[in-house]
């Protein structure tokens, strides 16, 4: 077994036999995040890194004892101190995902700051809650003012509901309309969950594929009986070549869900079973990696689109039959060459992501723009409107 293997049987086994409940407590948010931890490095050393929070915790207990408002004190130790701020530079490196190398560092992505932030916190005596907006990650809670959100990837700054939206926007690179239930907190699955999906997409971009794989085990431990991991699974084993093993995820997908997407699942298998064992995607799927703007994804859509109404179109006229089969096959693997070389992400039949860095711009033919997005660890039945 390997160092990565033993970690994933650890997380499988703390999933199974703790109770995620919410808000976090007896340490299962920060317990979920120093595995995680160890899945980026095997050899992080769990022990120096909760040594660090309760270092930092007794900091702000010391200072709320004197008499410093709770609030006050958090900031001051963890942000204007120790200088937690975001990873602008790295923001996709691995090491983000763990919440060891954000306290060694004092650099991070928005959830694993947020987590240290929850963790210290919480042992300091305040309640304090994660709340994952689209895209990112900030802190609500009985502890700050009335409407108002933490954000550690800022500094620790403060903000309302509409600062928030806005910041949303700026990421998506649209207006983003947020509804009530989106700053409700998360639980600690929900946060672990999102962690593990952001390790993987960085482990993927790198072609990492077995360390994505991993991390996607870890998440599926979280909720197992959520059909969307074997489609992911699926189209993970896909880009590792693996096709035996990815066709049965896939097909047990189209199986257990009624997603909108099932469909377009189905004709993708469809075309798999028709090529050699041993094929993936098209090796021209790993040509071009992309990170867009909405921008940049929206100024493609009309390529995209042309492809694939050509494509669809094409496919439609042929009569069902064994001799059209093979022609019908030809059609796809052309459009799937010609879309994944343009860097746009394969999900189903007729149906693509553009990968924004934060989640997924999503489209699917016919539609005629591009007008929605959903979040890495959301599937197309997750995607939210783009205003």
């Amino acid at each position: 077994m390997t160092d990565r293997d033993s970690v994933v049987a650890r997380f499988r086994s703390f999933a199974a036999g703790r109770e995620l409940g919410e808000p976090p407590g007896e340490d299962d948010l920060f317990g979920g995040a120093l595995l995680i931890a160890q899945l980026v490095d095997p050899h992080e050393d769990l022990g120096a890194t909760r040594e660090r929070v309760e270092a930092l915790a007794a900091r702000v207990r010391e200072a709320r004892a004197g008499g410093e408002p709770a609030l006050d004190a958090l900031r001051r130790v963890l942000f204007a101190e120790e200088g937690l701020r975001g990873d602008v530079e790295s923001y996709d490196d691995p090491g983000n995902s763990s919440v060891g190398r954000v306290l060694a560092t004092g650099r991070g992505m928005p959830i694993t700051l947020s987590i240290v932030v929850l963790e210290v916190a919480r042992q300091a005596g305040m309640d304090l809650d994660g709340v994952g907006l689209p895209g990112h990650f900030v802190i609500g809670g009985a502890d700050l003012p009335p409407g108002q959100f933490l954000d550690p990837f800022d500094g620790g700054s403060l903000h309302d509901r509409e600062s928030a939206a806005r910041r949303v926007g700026a990421i998506f690179g649209a207006p983003v309309g947020l509804p009530d239930e989106a700053f409700l907190p998360d639980s600690p699955r929900q946060i672990l969950t999102r962690v593990l999906f952001n390790l993987r997409r960085s482990y993927e971009r790198r072609d990492r594929f077995e360390e994505a794989l991993a991390a996607l085990d870890c998440a599926e431990a979280l909720d197992p009986g959520d059909p969307s991991y074997l489609r992911e699974r699926g189209l993970l084993l896909l880009r590792c070549g693996r096709t035996p093993e990815a066709i049965p995820s896939l097909e047990a997908y189209v199986a257990a869900s009624t997603g909108e997407d099932v469909e377009a699942v189905g004709k993708l298998i469809a075309l798999l079973r028709q090529q050699a064992p041993e094929a993936g995607l098209p090796e021209e799927a790993a040509i071009e990696k992309r990170i867009f703007t909405l921008d940049a994804a929206r100024g493609l859509l009309p390529e995209v689109r042309e492809i694939t109404s050509a494509a669809a179109a094409r496919y439609s006229q042929l009569s069902e039959g064994s001799e059209t089969e093979e022609e019908r096959q030809e059609i796809v693997r052309e459009w799937i060459r010609r879309v994944t070389s343009l860097g746009v992400e394969i999900k189903g039949l007729w149906l693509v992501d553009f990968d924004s860095g934060a989640g997924y711009y999503c489209w699917k033919y016919p539609e005629l723009s591009l007008n929605h997005f959903h979040s890495y660890e959301e599937g197309f039945a997750g995607r939210l409107p783009l205003n």
